[in-house]
């Protein structure tokens, strides 16, 4: 894993793997809740993100529910986007989860192995709406390999 500051949106167009981090909350419109940092932020550049995940969590009945890594943003009329999900909590209002944070680092692990992603990037997960600090993840994301780049601001 590679740590890097700045904004992770600087890296998106050469990435083969973009995580933004999550929840498992659907609203009832069928949207997953993105209300807050990155997410937000990835909600804003594509409008239909939150409804392609949150139709593929309630399609895997995964409503609130562990799903670590939701992989990729699925939407085959603009094969650019590689905007994927990094869960750090169940419901949106939630402090980010620990056990949630090593569930998705260890998917996220097994996915880089097996699928050969080259150029993933994530966001510090938990530590911002999470409520997290940043000294009890780290050593989580020790576990990544070294093709993880993780962005703080």
């Amino acid at each position: 894993m590679q740590l890097k500051q700045g904004d992770m949106w600087s890296a998106y167009p050469d990435s083969d793997l973009f995580l933004v981090t999550t929840n498992s909350t659907v609203r009832k419109d069928g949207a997953l809740v993105m209300g807050r940092g990155i997410a937000l932020e990835a909600k804003t550049r594509y409008p239909d993100l939150p409804f392609a995940a949150g139709a593929w969590l309630r399609a895997a009945g995964l409503t609130g529910g562990d799903y670590g890594i939701l992989l990729p943003y699925p939407n085959m009329d603009h094969p650019e986007h590689r905007v994927g999900m990094f869960q750090v909590k169940r419901h949106w209002g939630d402090q980010a989860s620990l056990d949630l944070i090593r569930l998705s680092v260890t998917t996220l692990s097994q996915l880089v192995a097996e699928d050969g992603y080259e150029n993933v990037h994530l966001n510090f997960p938990g530590i911002g709406n999470g409520k997290l600090q940043y000294e009890h993840v780290l050593p989580l994301l020790s576990e990544l390999p070294p093709q993880v780049t993780v962005w703080t601001r």
